[in-house]
């Protein structure tokens, strides 16, 4: 018994049917773009349990890719402000991790190892020299970046899942803070807006932090102890948070070469971060 080909039983093939891929095309879908693992300044130690962050010290995130540009490119996601959001769900490899539940350090941490992978380490900017007080021009290596291990004030009692009380000096009232996240970042913008009439930078910062004074933590009464707290109170608090909450330090040294001072200066988050040839 004879066999027939595939030719023979079926025809020739219509000349518009797809072209079967070559071995070269099978190989070019076979790259797999790299993934990098971030060191998270938290630690994973404030999350709460059952959050995939718990206790873990490094996130997992992808390379940029062509689809990452066109997120930080969009007009509607530039325009609504959630190009940077959209871009870090886009990288994160755990979908079960929420941008909007990133401790701010941490999203800190992410957003630059992201640009990293896009763009490379060297971010160009201008920078006053804290001496002389006049801007030049710098080139910052951003894998220098690391976390900020400042000392916890030995006042400072953990209280657990990111919240941690203190008494304050003046009022001698014993005050409970919690950490920031995205989602609270972007709460507290809306109401600092500068437009707005009823903007509040300070208090509108202080009523997202502290979540208990003594035993009361009744949000009406908490927004009046805050509104009417002593301003030492006040310094106090901003420089004990200031030591707990986990970040980056995004200082850099520099030589000036106006007036060849060395110093130190923060680094500036223009749109050169994410954008460098705008």
């Amino acid at each position: 018994m004879s066999r027939r080909n595939n030719l023979e039983r079926l025809g020739a093939p219509h000349p518009d049917a797809p072209t079967p891929p070559t071995t070269e095309a099978t190989d070019l879908f076979a790259f797999v773009n790299p993934t990098e693992f971030v060191e998270l300044p938290s630690q994973g130690l404030y999350y709460p349990e059952g959050h995939p962050l718990h206790n873990q010290t490094v996130i997992e995130i992808k390379h940029m890719t062509a689809k990452e540009e066109d997120i930080l490119t969009s007009d509607a996601l530039l325009k609504n402000e959630l190009a940077i959001d959209r871009l870090l769900d886009s990288v994160i490899i755990d979908s079960n991790i929420k941008v909007g539940d990133l401790l701010l350090g941490d999203k800190t941490a992410i957003l630059i190892a992201t640009r990293i992978t896009g763009f490379g380490p060297h971010y160009d900017v201008t920078a006053k020299c804290p001496s002389c007080n006049k801007e030049s021009e710098y080139t910052f290596d951003l894998s220098e970046l690391k976390p900020d291990n400042k000392e916890m004030d030995e006042s400072v009692t953990v209280e657990g899942e990111g919240v941690f009380s203190f008494l304050l000096p003046v009022s001698k009232v014993n005050i409970y803070v919690r950490l920031l996240t995205s989602r609270d970042e972007k709460r507290i913008a809306k109401l600092m807006a500068p437009d707005k009439d009823t903007a509040s930078p300070i208090t509108g910062l202080l009523k997202s932090i502290i979540v208990q004074a003594n035993e009361h933590t009744n949000p009406a009464l908490l927004h009046k102890f805050i509104e009417s707290m002593p301003l030492k109170d006040v310094k106090h608090l901003r420089e004990i948070y200031d030591t707990i909450k986990p970040d980056l330090d995004l200082r850099f040294d520099i030589n000036c070469p106006l007036c060849h001072e060395d110093g130190k200066v923060g680094m500036p988050m223009t749109a050169a971060f994410f954008w460098p040839n705008a």
